[in-house]
């Protein structure tokens, strides 16, 4: 009996009889005619596509509406119809998901007038087929309507349909259309492979109306049945399929994913490869041209992979599961949350959508083979998305890539550019941060380096340099290692304006006056000798005219404004002084800081550096060339100043003040001690390094806790311990590895001690900066408050009320700190952590500190204008009246503001009164009329007490309010110090309303009385009583009480009016709301919480720009648009009408002795040379164009390429076709002799498996409706996932598979005999999985092979194993890579070294996959089946 290969039967391997007829000279003639065939056709296709191609270069390109054009679709259109079977792997077609749509005007329909023609839908990437880095990208897909047929039935349905995008016609219509692709900046995209689905193909009752779609250009086509749709090739070269069934309600499909029977035969799938775009037809039919039919399509292999109805549930493991059910998700902002294992069934979520984690926290439990397994977040983060899973679903069934969660890290808010600040640093999407260059607050110039990144593989590295000079304002609290994306705009610092140049004593100023001028080239560098007439610099006015900037006195330059050339100087970049030099006669001595080590240049004379700022020295390495000997680095360091301006041939101190002219520190500065706070030391010694840190910044700590481990030079470790107890407040920034010399001013030559971290009794208080206000901790009365977590981030904006922190009382309650007002966040308290008790770490209240809003542009564009609110501090914002983009007039209300009149009406009476009773309180509002006090009319007589001469006031019997009767005494008097005194009485009854001070002279003409006494100051029993009532509504404040006398008109009480008036700011010009400033709310101050007045800017859209191979269209500005000759898209010639305008023009002739006078005559503005029109303003018919736009140019004209670029195109094409010609006639070499790269274990087994009879176990599959496949294993074990179920059906492979990778065991094939023992119908596992067992125990393990390469681009090693473990460790991280290899295991004996890459497992490909979790997954489970390693005896 002869045994069958391995493979199935039906398989050929050997030519027929015709095709063995002199097969080379064939082949040959066979390759060389397609060739050249292929190659004119497609030549002179590429040709007329680029002659007469619409222009979609451009970013609005893709709105323009162009003329229908049949494009010839080349003839390896696949004719397969069947679709029968599933697909071995359907994660290798390509999966797009749409998303939203972003502008419907298909065929200038609308809804969405006015934005140009088109169908704009944004889908997004689901797997990144052929390319990892592609998953997740936006794809921008337009459809244009290119004939003049296409009328919806409801235009506004012409949308997103669910997740499909649905286009709708009325019967007997048709639509010419052209689908593109673009990528997120519109820049056409041509698409390695994309999938378009049309579903619900169907016909209407009696056939009147059916269903078609034509397209052209697809590489293959998916069909269900061809008896539901007709296909027919259509002599354009498009194919069509039509409906050749009545629709009924369960053929319209609710899910892409999942289509039942019906619905998959009426549904079409294409596939296009290499494609930008692509044109075809939607046709209702001919019955009566009314009704609705609605066209559905998706971007997704829909008939080729959506799960099937015809399919059970928990038999779908037979077909690949869909991918698009997995979760989307963008690395390296996004993580996910898996674990591989088969069978795998979920048992519980432990964390839900929204809830913040922590990296290494559980967010759900997984069951594998019975063992409880705990899904963990890889990030700190937001659980943005979770699958729909329930306790008991078995997860790698309803699953593509197991990833059930998927984590949104934190990003830290853009940084605000504050006025006169721009940003500087902007990074690359998938760059990750290697070190910043430049601190806050450092001065830069023009191009300076300010950060370095490089990509995941620590390759690519980019330098990121600052745009202009200026200030480091502030830096993203980004750290090494950390993706750029973890900034919200990926600007990592902001720039503002210089500081400026201040003459010291001795020096002077240089060249001010020169705002606004720019400097075009510098004469002079600091250190530079300058005499009186000698140039600085040269400055122009831009015009061309240009001036030289002078030195006024001898001396050197000792200081210059870092401007570079082509700056603008102005107050930005002169700051307040306004000087561009300064000039003394010597240059400054440096400024030695306290870690610095300062060189001493006064022995000899300079020669020349021989080191930069900011490079590394050692100890004892020549650092400056002098003469006569060289000088040293006196320590190992970094140059941080050096003295510039110094003069080969003279000495130090001949041009410069001190004799230090060059500076060397650390890399890092010294922990800094605040009051109250103590150092934590350790002795330094050389060589010891930092191990790791025991405490972070805001831990408690004890005398004596570990703070820090540090490494010492013999190999040991040492702690560094808490000198108190406390509150760590600060450390130095080194890490573990670090040379402690790093952080500390030390000498590493000897033994010293340095400060590694500080502790303190709790947090420093936070500096709350000019405008802005601090958050404080609520009150909570006794309940100890614990901190949980900040709500916000420095520089994120907030409105009134935001949550600012989250904290917890003693009960466990929630308690937040909310912002004050509207504004941005300036600080938050960095090294507070979850569980701090507030009370003990806190110096004040403040947790927070909220800035005032950012400014608007406070410099508008030609055009544009600012709507400012009245700077009186008093005024609220109310409400806005318009939206960005609105249109306004002139003196159109834009925004309403309130504010409170303070006017102030005083209360009083008409006659001379006491005041009897006051009827309200203070800061009581009244209303006007109310009754506030009530007085009493009195006759007031007054009499005056004097001595009877000249006399001192000596001492006061009575004080002011008394009341006295006649004769009682007031005061003493004396004539003469030493000689008798004498009373002076009371004239009458009354009350003593003034008197003289002691030492007073009283008694001679003119002097003041010595006493008054009043009558009719006290309230009369039975005097009149009047009413003082509010003359308007307000607030109470009482000026008298009650018993005081007041004089006629005098005020008693004051109201303060507090009545509430709304004002419209208006428009101050015509044009369109450009911006307005979004987080005002109602209630907010408008000027206070503001950087600026600046509520909206209002502006005009600029005048349309040429670019590459464009003309403008200009038009005079007072001219008035009267109408479009063309439109966006139309071919036009020279000299052709564009538009139609009317502009004055003086009438020659005089009428009746008037003067002359003007009139509107029309014209045309005619197209300066062919082209497409590509632009076009938005004018409005009857306006002037100026008022229109800012601008002359209305339109844009495409004129296309040049001639010369298309002949050399054709050259470049006839050049390749020739070389292809030449390689393919070339008579083939022979084969090269190649090497056999398997190894010793490979090589025999492959052989057994080819040669000679078949031997080993007989097993017989059997697929469903098909003959029995019988294969021979001779090795174990056989690879196939089964479920623990019978009988044994093979649904899915393992990695490494010998039943399929040798055996050729096919998908969805059942055992159905096991060495001629029937198995067939057999549900019992252990009896099936026994009789298996039992017969392959005896055959050797089938060997694992792994291919290694020493460099990702390099050459493949492929290494077998079978034995476990394999004895690598790997790092943690892809592509993966060998960290460790041990010794005496099987990587050892095969040679595997540190360094290598894994790039395939078994027949698994994982060169360029990223995700290191699913790799390990797939290794763990090729590496499983082997045989444990012998131990040795």
């Amino acid at each position: 009996m002869h045994a069958d290969p391995p493979m199935a039967s039906h398989t050929r391997l050997v030519p027929n009889d015709r095709e063995s007829e002199n097969p080379v000279l064939l082949q040959r003639t066979a390759r060389a005619l397609v060739a050249t065939v292929g190659l004119v056709i497609g030549l002179a296709s590429a040709l007329a596509l680029f002659v007469n191609a619409p222009r979609i270069g451009h970013t609005d390109a893709f709105l323009a509406q162009e003329p229908a054009t049949d494009l010839i679709d080349p003839k390896w259109v696949d004719e397969t119809v069947g679709m029968d079977e599933t697909p071995a792997d359907c994660t290798e077609l390509p999966a797009f998901q749409f998303e939203e749509v972003k502008y419907s005007n298909l065929g200038n329909k609308g809804p969405d007038s006015g934005k140009g023609e088109g169908y704009v839908l944004v889908a997004r990437d689901l797997l990144g087929v052929g390319n990892i880095e592609r998953l997740g990208r936006r794809v921008f897909l337009t459809v244009n309507s290119t004939g003049n047929r296409y009328i919806p039935a409801v235009a506004k349905d012409n949308k997103m349909n669910g997740r499909f995008a649905s286009v709708n016609l009325i019967k007997s219509d048709e639509l010419a259309f052209k689908m593109s692709f673009f990528d997120a900046k519109m820049r056409v995209l041509t698409m390695p492979q994309v999938a378009i689905s049309f579903f619900d193909l169907d016909a209407g009752k009696k056939f009147t109306v059916k269903e078609a779609v034509e397209v052209g250009g697809f590489a293959e086509k998916f069909v269900a049945d061809p008896n539901y749709l007709k296909i027919t090739q259509l002599p354009n070269g498009r194919t069509r399929f039509e409906a050749t069934q009545e629709g009924v309600g369960e053929d319209n499909p609710k899910n892409f994913q999942h289509l039942s029977t019906l619905q998959r035969k009426r549904t079409v799938t294409l596939l296009f490869k290499n494609v930008s775009q692509f044109t075809g037809r939607m046709v209702t039919g001919n019955g009566p041209r009314r009704g609705y039919r609605r066209f559905d399509f998706v971007m997704m292999p829909s008939v080729k992979c959506a799960r099937r109805e015809d399919v059970p549930d928990d038999k779908f493991d037979k077909f690949p599961p869909f991918p698009a059910d997995d979760l989307l998700y963008a690395p390296p902002m996004q993580t996910v949350a898996h674990e591989g294992g088969y069978p795998q069934i979920f048992n519980k979520w432990v964390k839900k959508k929204y809830d913040k984690v922590r990296a290494g926290d559980v967010i759900a439990t997984v069951k594998v083979n019975g063992e409880i397994r705990e899904i963990k977040s890889k990030s700190n983060g937001t659980i943005s998305a979770t699958q729909d899973l329930k306790p008991g679903d078995r997860v790698d069934f309803k699953l593509a890539t197991m990833n059930i969660a998927v984590v949104q890290e934190e990003v830290l808010p853009a940084l605000k550019t504050e006025f006169k600040t721009v940003e500087a640093g902007k990074c690359k999407k998938g760059q990750y941060l290697t070190s910043y260059k430049v601190d806050a607050g450092q001065i830069i110039t023009r191009d300076s380096v300010i950060a370095t990144t490089a990509n995941v593989l620590g390759e690519h590295k980019q330098e990121i340099k600052a745009p202009q000079g200026g200030l480091i304002n502030a830096i993203q609290p980004l750290k090494d290692g950390q993706p750029c994306q973890k900034v919200q705009d990926l600007n990592l610092i902001t720039i503002g304006k210089f500081p400026p140049v201040k003459p010291r004593a001795g020096e002077v100023g240089c060249c001010k006056g020169q705002e606004d001028k720019i400097l075009k080239e510098w004469k002079k560098d600091v250190g530079d000798t300058c005499s009186p007439g000698e140039v600085v610099a040269i400055v122009t006015d831009g015009n061309g005219n240009d001036e030289e900037l002078k030195c006024e006195t001898e001396g050197f330059i000792t200081a210059k404004q870092p401007i570079s050339v082509g700056q603008k100087l102005n107050e930005d970049t002169l700051g307040d002084g306004g000087h561009l030099v300064s000039v003394g006669q010597k240059i400054r001595e440096l400024d030695q800081y306290k870690p610095e080590i300062g060189v001493n240049c006064a022995s000899g004379k300079f020669k020349k550096w021989l080191v930069e700022v900011g490079e590394e020295v050692k100890f004892e390495q020549k650092i400056i060339d002098m003469d006569p000997v060289p000088i040293e680095a006196p320590a190992n360091g970094f140059v941080t100043q050096r003295q510039e301006g110094l003069q080969a041939g003279k000495a130090t101190q001949d041009v410069a003040f001190g004799e230090i002219c060059l500076m060397i520190g650390p890399s890092l500065n010294e922990v800094t001690l605040r009051s109250g706070q103590v150092p934590v030391e350790a002795v330094v010694l050389p060589d010891k390094t930092l191990k790791e840190w025991q405490k972070n910044v805001g831990d408690k700590v004890s005398v004596g806790d570990p703070v820090a481990m540090v490494n010492t030079k013999d190999g040991g470790t040492e702690k560094v311990t808490a000198p108190k107890d406390g509150i760590v407040t600060a450390k130095s920034p080194i890490k573990p590895g670090d040379r402690m010399d790093l952080a500390c001013d030390t000498d590493t030559s000897s033994t010293d001690t340095c400060t590694l971290a500080s502790i303190g009794d709790s947090m420093p208080p936070l500096l709350v900066l000019a405008g802005g206000s601090a958050v404080p901790v609520p009150d909570w009365g006794e309940s100890n408050l614990r901190w949980v977590e900040y709500q916000v981030e420095v520089g994120q904006s907030v409105e009134t009320g935001d949550t600012i922190a989250v904290m917890v009382d003693s009960s466990g309650n929630n308690v937040t700190a909310d912002a004050p007002h509207a504004g941005t966040v300036q600080k938050i308290l960095q090294s507070m952590h979850y569980d701090m008790y507030l009370d003990k770490v806190l110096q004040t209240d403040a947790i927070a500190t909220i800035g005032q809003l950012p400014p608007l542009d406070s410099k508008p564009d030609a055009g544009e204008s600012l709507v400012v609110a009245p700077e009186n501090q008093n005024e609220t914002f109310e409400t806005y009246l318009v939206d960005v983009g609105d249109t306004v007039k002139k003196g159109d209300p834009v925004a309403t503001i309130s504010y409170v009149k303070n006017d102030t009406s005083e209360v009083s009476t008409q006659t001379e009164s006491i005041v009897k009773k006051i009827l309200v309180d203070e800061g009581e509002q009244v209303t006007e009329g109310q009754v506030v006090a009530q007085v009493v009319e009195v006759e007031t007589k007054k009499a005056e007490g004097n001595p009877t001469q000249k006399s001192e006031v000596v001492n006061l019997l009575v004080e002011v309010g008394d009341e006295v009767k006649m004769g009682d005494p007031l005061l003493t008097v004396e004539k003469k110090p030493g000689q008798e005194q004498e009373k002076v009485l009371s004239p009458k009854d009354g009350v003593v309303t003034k008197l003289a001070d002691v030492g007073a002279i009283v008694g001679r003409d003119g002097d003041p009385p010595a006493a008054v006494v009043e009558t009719g100051s006290k309230v009369p029993d039975n005097g009149k009583i009047t009413d003082i009532t509010a003359e308007k509504n307000g607030t109470v404040k009482i000026l008298k009480e009650e018993g005081d006398r007041v004089d006629p008109e005098q005020a008693i009480i004051e109201v303060i009016g507090n009545e509430k008036v709304y004002e419209n700011l208006t428009a101050p010009s015509d044009g369109k709301v450009m911006a307005r400033q979004e987080n005002l709310t109602n209630g907010t101050p408008a000027v206070q919480q503001q950087s600026d007045p600046a509520l909206l800017e209002i502006g005009k859209p600029k005048a349309p720009e040429a670019g590459f191979n464009q003309v403008p269209v200009d038009a005079p500005e007072d001219a008035i648009f009267k109408s479009w000759c063309v439109h966006k898209g139309d071919w036009v010639e020279k000299g052709d009408c564009i538009a139609t305008i009317a502009k004055p023009q003086t009438d020659s002739r005089r009428l009746g002795g008037r003067r002359l006078e003007a009139v509107m005559v029309e014209e045309n503005v005619t197209a300066p040379k062919k082209g497409w029109v590509d632009k076009e303003s938005s004018l409005v018919a009857g306006q002037k164009i100026k008022d229109n736009q800012v601008g002359s140019a209305i339109a844009v004209i495409d004129f296309g390429p040049p001639w010369w670029l298309l002949l050399l195109g054709f050259l470049l094409a006839l050049c390749c076709m020739m070389c292809c010609l030449f390689k393919i006639m070339q008579k083939s070499p022979p084969p090269p002799f190649v090497p056999d790269e398997e190894d010793e274990v490979m090589r025999p087994l492959k052989k057994r498996l080819d040669d000679g009879p078949r031997r080993g176990l007989r097993l017989d599959f059997q697929k469903e409706g098909q003959e029995i496949h019988t294969v021979w294993a001779q090795f174990r074990p056989l690879g196939i996932h089964h479920g623990y179920k019978a009988p044994l059906v093979a649904n899915d492979f393992t990695i490494n598979s010998y039943s399929k990778d040798a055996l050729g065991v096919k998908h969805g094939e059942v055992l159905v005999a096991i060495n001629g023992d029937s198995v067939r119908g057999n549900e019992n596992w252990d009896e099936v999985s026994g009789k298996l067992n039992n017969h392959l125990a005896q055959f050797p393990q089938w060997p694992l092979e792994i291919e290694f390469r020493k460099e990702l681009d390099g050459p493949p090693c492929i290494v077998t194993f079978v034995e476990r473990p394999i004895g690598i460790e790997f790092f943690r991280r892809a592509p993966v890579q060998v960290e460790k290899v041990h010794e005496n295991t099987p990587a050892t004996k095969k040679g595997v070294a540190t360094g290598w890459y894994i790039t395939k497992i078994g027949d698994k490909n994982v060169q360029n996959n990223h995700d290191f979790e699913q790799v390990m997954v797939w290794l763990k489970e090729g590496v499983q089946p082997l045989d444990p390693a012998k131990q040795p005896e």
